[in-house]
């Protein structure tokens, strides 16, 4: 008896903590909402670091911010295919992001090169190196990317898988490049 009592209590409980959902919302349809998400979540990331750089000036990297900017950018064009029923044109959403790559990839390398100028020894001759082609790989990428645009989509999947790769490949040199090797690492980690 306590039990169902218990039941029924809980029960209503969640019924009275439930919003409803507005009907406009409701005939959305899920890659309208699922776009509207990503934007709001690329807009909070946005406003995140620009109240950490609030309140300690220079925080974050004004090219990590940029990268941020550009996330923003690509989730408002993305919401605006989904609203428009434009979603055959994905394509131009991995353009843009290209485009956003190569300009992170060129303000990380000409900043570095800037920094060094100014303070040498800052950052090693083969970073600045690494940093170039990053920005050379980007470039092409991109080029590559629009030089398909008007190809069949499985030559514009197979650009975006590459895309993918590439940023894996750009986290994996960020992520060493964060976390020195101290000796504590297993022994496939040389």
């Amino acid at each position: 008896m306590h039990t169902v009592v218990l039941i029924t209590v809980v029960c209503c409980l969640g019924q009275l903590h439930q919003t409803p959902v507005p009907n406009d919302i409701i005939s959305e349809s899920v890659e309208v909402r699922y776009a509207r998400a990503q934007m709001q979540l690329a807009e909070a990331n946005l406003n995140r670091v620009e109240q950490s750089n609030k309140r300690l000036a220079r925080s974050v990297p004004s090219s990590v911010v940029a990268e941020y900017q550009y996330d923003v950018q690509v989730a408002k064009t993305r919401l605006e295919q989904a609203t428009a029923g434009r979603a055959a044109s994905e394509f131009q959403v991995w353009l843009q992001r290209a485009e956003a790559e190569r300009r992170t990839a060129e303000s990380t390398w000409k900043n570095a090169t800037a920094v060094n100028g100014r303070v040498p020894g800052t950052f090693e001759p083969l970073d600045i190196e690494r940093f170039r082609l990053r920005a050379e790989v980007a470039k092409l990428q991109l080029e590559r990317g629009q030089a398909l645009a008007d190809f069949g989509r499985e030559a514009q999947l197979q650009w975006e898988v590459d895309m993918l790769d590439n940023q894996v490949q750009r986290l994996k040199e960020e992520s060493s490049r964060a976390t020195p090797f101290i000796g504590i690492y297993p022994s496939w980690r040389w």
